[in-house]
């Protein structure tokens, strides 16, 4: 209880000024990308999607989920406001029943205040499941990292918003593991789940989200 109560006083604090936007323009060729790819085999709609920042865009879906049947739709450094400017190329016209979410961090690190972030994430999942009435959303929470230690309280508040929604939208699972699991109860942390940047996640940090995703994922081939 004392916990969340130290979450929740954080959510009233964490009010701020509302933060510009970064250019999505930045994205543009990233997205083309994803155009060519579908224009040369295009994928059938209701499949699996992965989207979101960097750790989804580093994610290899062939080595971590062998045999799983997904597209990845992660561009480096997004944030939900870019990832909704771009909504109809990189996840929309799949018409998904199942996507996979994993984005918001590089917001709270550009200063953006966690309302304003919930407020993108809002206008996502409306418009997924206005065109994807039936979809499920599972949101992996904004993983703790070495080299931005200094936000974490940042971080969870913005994981406490995550879970509230959640809780509130059947059709949403959040996965808390995505924080918990990369940072110690003395809020140290295990290298050896992250590459050398301090950020990213090594080998390891993947094999915590393949073991948080399976159960609710069709099964697949064991890693070799």
């Amino acid at each position: 209880m004392l916990r969340i109560g130290l979450l929740l006083a954080l959510l009233s604090l964490c009010h701020g000024a509302e933060v510009p936007d970064p250019d999505p323009a930045r994205f543009a060729k990233a997205i083309d990308a994803f155009d060519a790819q579908d224009a040369t085999s295009p994928p059938e709609k209701g499949g699996i999607v992965f989207a979101g920042s960097s750790s989804i865009r580093l994610l290899d879906l062939p080595k971590v989920f062998p045999g799983l049947d997904a597209l990845n739709r992660g561009f480096g450094g997004a944030h939900i406001s870019d990832m909704n400017h771009y909504l109809e190329r990189v996840l929309l016209r799949y018409e998904p029943s199942r996507v996979i979410f994993y984005c918001g961090t590089n917001d709270v690190w550009d200063k953006k205040p966690p309302e304003q972030v919930e407020a993108d994430f809002n206008e996502l999942r409306r418009r997924l499941f206005e065109r994807s009435p039936k979809a499920e959303l599972i949101v992996l929470a904004i993983r703790p990292s070495p080299a931005r230690k200094s936000i974490l309280a940042i971080e969870r508040a913005m994981n406490e918003r995550f879970r509230r929604i959640a809780e509130a939208d059947e059709r949403i699972t959040y996965l808390s593991g995505s924080a918990d699991r990369f940072i110690r109860d003395d809020e140290t942390f295990d290298r050896s789940l992250f590459v050398e940047d301090g950020l990213h996640m090594s080998a390891k940090g993947y094999a915590i989200w393949k073991e948080l995703l399976s159960p609710h994922l069709p099964k697949t081939a064991p890693s070799r």
